[in-house]
């Protein structure tokens, strides 16, 4: 909660109660003088303790138990504290105390948030430096005349390392400000047909490495979206990565464009012939951090999601297990 000037918290308690009661005040002749008069006040306390917090919902607490005493007791009596008067004022003090200890645990979530903000910024600045010296002087290395053809297979597995650490770092990234739904885009008219021929061509080499046949297929022509070319890229990436570790050789990984004449979105498919989902599996696929087996981070298909759902689309999945799975997004047509 924003902190404010007392004047203002303790003004604004006392100014809503009076309107209250006033208010109430207008309607006996309506709701008549006795019926349900605690209950107009509860939520009175209930806001002056949630916008000015504990001090004023106590004030605003003791000035409905003096309105009530005033106000709505037997005609002539004056103020008169009653066993009602009474169970109102203590219900309306446990009312603030809630109120407070949410207000109290928000804070405590958003300090923690931020600590973790912070850990991660660090985590990755240090990370991220190391691994680019690592991956510089692997490639010099690599480009020396002398080296040794033994030793020119191992630089290839470190930077090969090196650039899934890098990728596990974006994922990081990329999961925090999905978390926060701030994950950056940079919407633009683009060519979707070209986008999926680039993805095919980026995991060619690991496909053929694996002996599975990746292709696409699609209308004829082209089709235009509203889309961030590098984050599509990236979720073709995740999905077509994904396929390749669960099909087995022999397999068949297929990338389609689905795109009507009249339609106002195009649909991305990526099919493969791989081992498949279990069906107790498919509602937890795109949960952040989860995982149905011990590979991966469980990152990938949470940031995916976030990436099409912030183009403004969506993203589902579909398996038969021993028969593969499907899964397909749906992106904005351009206008």
């Amino acid at each position: 909660m924003p902190e404010r000037p007392a004047w203002e918290r303790y003004g604004g308690a006392v100014a809503l109660t009076i309107v209250v009661v006033l208010g109430r005040l207008a309607l006996d002749p309506v709701w008549g003088r006795q019926h349900n008069r605690h209950l107009v006040f509860l939520p009175t306390v209930m806001l002056a303790a949630w916008f000015g917090g504990f001090g004023p919902g106590l004030l605003s607490v003791a000035l409905s138990t003096l309105a009530l005493g005033h106000f709505w007791t037997e005609p002539g009596s004056g103020f008169h504290l009653n066993s009602d008067l009474v169970l109102f004022f203590f219900v309306s003090v446990a009312v603030c105390e809630l109120v407070e200890s949410l207000h109290l645990a928000r804070a405590h979530a958003d300090d923690a948030r931020r600590a973790h903000e912070r850990v991660m910024e660090v985590v990755v600045h240090d990370l991220r430096n190391p691994l680019t010296a690592i991956k510089a002087t692997s490639d010099a290395l690599q480009n020396s005349a002398d080296l040794d053809p033994r030793h020119r297979q191992r630089l290839k597995i470190i930077d090969r390392s090196a650039s899934r650490m890098e990728s596990l770092i974006r994922d990081l990234v990329d999961a925090g400000q999905a978390e926060r739904g701030g994950l950056q885009m940079m919407l633009e008219k683009e060519n979707a047909t070209s986008i999926v021929e680039e993805a095919i061509e980026l995991h060619a080499p690991m496909a053929r490495e694996r002996g599975v046949t990746l292709k696409s297929s699609g209308p004829a022509g082209t089709v235009f979206i509203n889309g961030d070319r590098l984050r599509l890229l990236q979720v073709l990436g995740n999905l077509i990565g994904n396929a390749l570790r669960f099909t087995t050789e022999g397999g068949r990984i297929t990338v389609r464009l689905e795109a009507e004449e009249q339609a106002r979105v195009v649909r991305f498919v990526v099919e493969d012939t791989g081992t498949g989902i279990t069906p107790e599996h498919l509602p937890h696929i795109f949960e952040q951090y989860w995982k149905g087996d011990a590979k991966g981070t469980g990152l990938g298909l949470y940031i995916a999601r976030s990436i099409v759902r912030a183009h403004g689309g969506d993203i589902d999945v579909t398996s038969t297990p021993g028969q593969g799975a499907s899964f397909s997004f749906t992106i904005p047509r351009a206008t």
